[in-house]
């Protein structure tokens, strides 16, 4: 699928990735700046990924702005902030037709020239962004931050979190909190986006049939940078051995009770276990054929949904569960013992052979739309990962039943989160 690869500086901070593929009849390019997860400015980074594609000093609303897209052969544009670990990335991705399939090269040039508009030649008034369009901006994100406790799963999961780390930066969730959004002005949204143009490590990802040097060419000339003294983006702490388990109820205007629990892996990314601790986690709650559904849900009937997701930049694994509320004793001592009972090697070969079959399908399907293999390939590359598909696949294969045990050997219970109704807390 990718013919090849190639990494180039452009300034110091600043790298380019070239991933040539001719499966694609479309080059997507993706632009991340990285920033370390911080209270300050978390709110910042989020309401800034929603201005930026508003406008610019040549496209003055959103409707030229669409109009230019359109031009550019029905370009499709996203702007947002992901959280990897305790980072915080922005991100800026545009889609567009490859050139051989339009006969024209220069629609490249295009799409880079509206990507650097966007961030060097943004819409101002009186030297700062538009108040107007900060403001609708500033009400959206606030009506996303409020809707999240509507959304009791992820709610429960996101409480787990913040739950097992109080004193961690993982706590903090990507979007900020309505008090910070609030406060920011467009006066400071602006300053903070020079600072980030000027201080961040910044990636440029680029992925289609395209001719790589006349593709950094383009570059080059397109994308205008300023550097000063750049930010340190440290590791976050992954092990950790919690001497209690943090239990915490929320009351809510339920039906159904929501159960999740949070565990320490105690296993890096760039440890040879994390594949096998992967594995892991697909063959606890990945499915339907996994251990939390067939003998929690299916067998005991304890819950209406459950699964497991490993969270790969902190080395932390969430067990959710819809219960009934009468059922959460029973149910969270059950979903233990389907973790104990991998730690201790209580599960068939045919089990592990569909937890890797899983596995081995999902990295398969990254390859089949430019949007998620850059999302694959971005991941990779800032967990030093390989990001050869064929080469993760024979990682995978290698997986082993002593390995998937020796993953879970360390693994801890952190906290433990309920969403319980006003009349069963009481």
């Amino acid at each position: 699928m990718i013919n090849h690869t190639l990494k180039l500086q452009l300034h110091e901070g600043i790298q380019l990735h070239l991933v040539q593929s001719d499966k694609f009849k479309t080059v997507l390019f993706g632009l991340y700046i990285k920033r370390p997860l911080s209270e300050e400015e978390v709110a910042l980074n989020a309401l800034l990924s929603r201005v930026l594609d508003q406008a610019t000093a040549k496209l003055q609303s959103t409707q030229e702005v669409s109009q230019a897209l359109d031009m550019l052969y029905g370009s499709v544009m996203v702007t947002d902030v992901h959280k990897y670990g305790e980072k915080q990335m922005l991100q800026l991705k545009m889609q567009v037709p490859g050139a051989k399939y339009i006969g024209d090269e220069s629609v490249y040039q295009g799409v880079l020239e509206l990507l650097n508009d966007m961030i060097n030649s943004p819409r101002l008034v009186n030297g700062s962004f538009d108040p107007e369009i900060v403001q609708r901006e500033k009400l959206g994100l606030i009506d996303e931050i409020n809707v999240r406790k509507d959304q009791k799963d992820g709610w429960a999961m996101s409480m787990c979190i913040e739950q097992m780390c109080p004193d961690e930066l993982y706590h903090i969730h990507e979007f900020g909190t309505v008090e910070a959004v609030k406060e920011i002005t467009p006066q400071a949204l602006y300053a903070h986006l020079r600072k980030l143009w000027e201080t961040s490590q910044i990636d440029i990802c680029i992925i289609g049939d395209y001719d790589s040097d006349k593709m950094a060419d383009t570059v080059k000339s397109a994308l205008k940078f300023e550097r000063t003294q750049l930010i340190t983006l440290p590791r976050e702490q992954v092990v950790f051995h919690p001497e209690t388990v943090t239990r915490y109820h929320e009351k809510h205007e339920i039906s159904q009770g929501k159960l999740s629990m949070g565990y320490r892996i105690n296993v890096p990314y760039e440890s040879p276990l994390y594949t096998s601790a992967l594995v892991a986690s697909v063959l606890l709650g990945g499915g339907g054929s996994s251990k939390l559904f067939k003998n929690v849900r299916e067998k005991a009937r304890l819950c209406y949904s459950v699964f497991s997701r490993l969270e790969k930049h902190k080395s932390i694994m969430l067990v959710y569960a819809g219960v009934d509320f009468e059922n959460f004793d029973l149910a969270e001592e059950l979903i233990h013992q389907q973790v104990e009972d991998i730690k201790k090697g209580n599960f068939t070969e045919e089990e592990l052979d569909i937890a890797k079959y899983t596995v081995l399908s999902n990295i398969q399907s990254v390859s089949d739309y430019p949007n998620s293999y850059i999302n694959f390939y971005y991941n990779m590359l800032i967990t030093n990962g390989s990001v050869d598909i064929e080469e993760n696949l024979k990682i995978i294969r290698a997986v082993t039943r002593e390995s998937v045990i020796e993953s879970f050997a360390d693994i801890k219970l952190g906290a433990v989160v309920r969403l319980v109704k006003e009349e069963e807390h009481a």
